[in-house]
């Protein structure tokens, strides 16, 4: 899939469901997105039908059950591109008493943007205005967003596990099915691989090995070839596994590995 088509996706799994709200969510031209939306059809990933655009693979939500009330997280915690809104910063259309002053006008991401306790994935633990957590879902990341007021609330109980947890599935899934879980807390970027969490992850990829069944030991990438290089490794070390039993695993996470790897690890492994 295209960076374009990508995008468009991301936009209509966000919530996004006509051309007007596709061409505001991703900034793209129309002639762009209709382009892509052809293509996303064509590969049957979405579905056009009268209530406009959604993912084939979703069906339309039942209406929610849970209101925000008296929380406003989403207007203080998050970040809004289209308002000039920073993270962690209250939203400059927001008053007490009042609510958003330009609710009828408000950016698509405002209109789109449902928290995972709103949809009830949730229990009222993760109630963002006294947790302090945001929890979204996008096509391929439950993203995590925390107020700067408690920048360490992720990771405690029992929020940590749930997001773990998330992790882990996320990781097992097959091919295009996998999803990330990211947590941004004030300037600091995580990615969680089960229960392990890699700070600072790279846009380039993050390749990672089981240590136990829910801990991993990881490599950032700093490059797409460097990323390749260590898939490579980590898919030798498998097969070294599988026929001696136990395989040595690199310690230094900023190596670069260059080819051959086998000749290496079963150095490193005391292996004949």
């Amino acid at each position: 899939m295209d960076q374009t088509a990508l995008q468009v996706a991301r936009a209509v799994e966000a919530g996004a469901t006509t051309m007007k709200g596709i061409v505001d969510a991703t900034g793209l031209s129309r002639l762009k997105v209709e382009r892509a939306l052809s293509t996303l059809e064509k590969q049957k990933l979405l579905i056009r039908d009268g209530q406009g655009f959604r993912p084939a693979n979703r069906q339309t939500p039942p209406p929610l059950t849970r209101q925000c009330g008296s929380c406003n997280a989403c207007c203080d915690i998050l970040e809004v591109a289209a308002v000039d809104k920073p993270v962690n910063q209250l939203c400059k259309h927001w008053q007490t008493g009042t609510g958003c002053t330009i609710y009828d006008r408000r950016p698509q991401m405002c209109r789109s943007f449902v928290c995972a306790w709103l949809q009830g994935h949730l229990d009222d633990a993760w109630f963002p205005a006294t947790s302090g957590i945001i929890v979204h879902f996008s096509q391929d990341a439950v993203n995590v967003t925390v107020d700067d007021h408690c920048p360490d609330r992720w990771r405690e109980e029992p929020y940590f596990s749930k997001l773990a947890e998330w992790s882990l599935n996320g990781i097992r899934r097959i091919g295009n099915r996998g999803y990330a879980t990211l947590v941004v807390s004030g300037e600091n970027r995580f990615l969680l691989l089960g229960r392990t969490i890699v700070p600072e992850p790279t846009l380039f990829g993050t390749a990672f090995l089981p240590l136990t069944t829910d801990t991993f030991r990881f490599w950032r990438a700093t490059s797409t070839e460097h990323l390749q290089r260590l898939h490579e490794r980590i898919a030798e070390i498998e097969r070294i596994r599988q026929e001696f039993g136990s395989c040595a695993i690199p310690e230094n996470e900023d190596d670069d590995p260059q080819a051959p790897y086998r000749p290496a690890l079963l150095r490193q492994s005391n292996h004949a």
